[in-house]
Formats: structure tokens, sequence, C-alpha cells
């Protein structure tokens, strides 16, 4: 198969546009923007209940909040998991370290490579942590100062699935279960709100 022809159409710090041409004649747009990694953490208590850790904030494609497993761009100094555990502590305030984390696909996802050539990399975790710690975040949500406009929930993965809007919010909650299961052996339906 004869390589792709491209060529950059512009470019700016944040992204970059190209034109490929296939080897069949057609052109297709490009955009990059890097690679981003994300983690998901499910919080469990003894008493057998499990939330995730989730982030909340304004996105300009849509209005209202987006609810999402932290994540973010890796820097070009970072390595993939540097770049979840730095955006977790960024994010969330949570410190852990790479041992504590586990892959959750074998290499980075292209969210919509037809168009973007964002990679993904996912990771989770499971921590065991008081009842007490579930119960302070559902009482009321957390405004963290990385001078974000985040707010901290937790929630069980059927509820994420029912109100996120992202995509990769979806594909990441599965992701977990697929890796760890649920407590009824059956995936979480998607219904959105």
């Amino acid at each position: 198969m004869a390589t792709p022809e491209s060529r950059f159409l512009w470019r700016h710090p944040l992204l970059h546009i190209e034109e490929r041409t296939l080897p069949s004649g057609e052109k297709r747009l490009i955009v990059h923007r890097g690679a981003f990694a994300a983690i998901s953490i499910a919080l469990y208590t003894d008493e057998g209940e499990e939330a995730f850790l989730i982030v909340s904030q304004e996105r300009p494609v849509a209005p209202g909040p987006f609810y999402e497993h932290p994540a973010g761009m890796i820097d070009p100094d970072e390595s993939p998991i540097q770049a979840a555990l730095r955006e977790l502590a960024e994010e969330t305030g949570w410190l852990l370290s790479a041992e504590d984390l586990i892959p959750l696909t074998p290499k980075g996802l292209y969210p919509s490579p037809a168009f973007w050539g964002e990679v993904g990399y996912f990771y989770t975790t499971r921590l065991k942590v008081p009842s007490a710690i579930l119960r302070a975040y559902q009482s009321k949500p957390y405004r963290t100062t990385s001078g974000e406009n985040i707010t901290l929930h937790v929630m069980p993965g059927d509820r994420i699935l029912s109100i996120t809007r992202n995509l990769q919010t979806i594909a990441h909650t599965l992701l977990h279960y697929v890796h760890f299961g649920t407590s009824d052996g059956k995936l979480p339906p998607l219904s959105a709100e």
C-alpha cells in the first residue's frame, strides 16, 4: 500500500492541520493535537459501596457541565503514566504512584481516527477507602484550586454513563468494567438523561 502524501495547512501552538492525499486520490484533513492520558479511580468501601471520583467542568463545545475522569494533555517530557498522575494531582489533589495504576489498553487509542489525530492512554485503579470519604464527597461537591474551574464528585458508574456527554468518559468507564467486572456481572446500560 502506498504511503499517503501530506502537507501541513496550518500550525498553532495547540494543534496543527494536515491535508493527506490517500492512494485513492481522496483528500482528508487530519487535526493533530498530541496525546492525552486519563485515569479512572474507583473508590470502594468494606460495606460494598463503590463510586468513581469524577470531575465536572464547563467545555466550550456545549452548555452545561461535562462529567469526566481526570485527564489532560501529555507534556513533551512526560510518559503517558506520568501525565495521568500529574493530571490526577492537579485536578483532584489525590497523589498516587505509577504502581497504583493499571493500563486499560496495550496501546493508545484514537477517539476519532477519521479526522482527529489525538491519541489517548487510559489507566484505572481501585482504592479502598473509609465510608466517610464517600460521604464527604456525596454531601457536597468540592471545588479544586488547580486554576481550572473543576468540581469533584463521586458517583457510581451507571450514573456516569447516564449523565456524561463525553464519549471518552463512557469508553473509559466501560474499559474499567471490562477489566474489573461488576458486582452483578453485567455492564451498566447507557441511558443518557
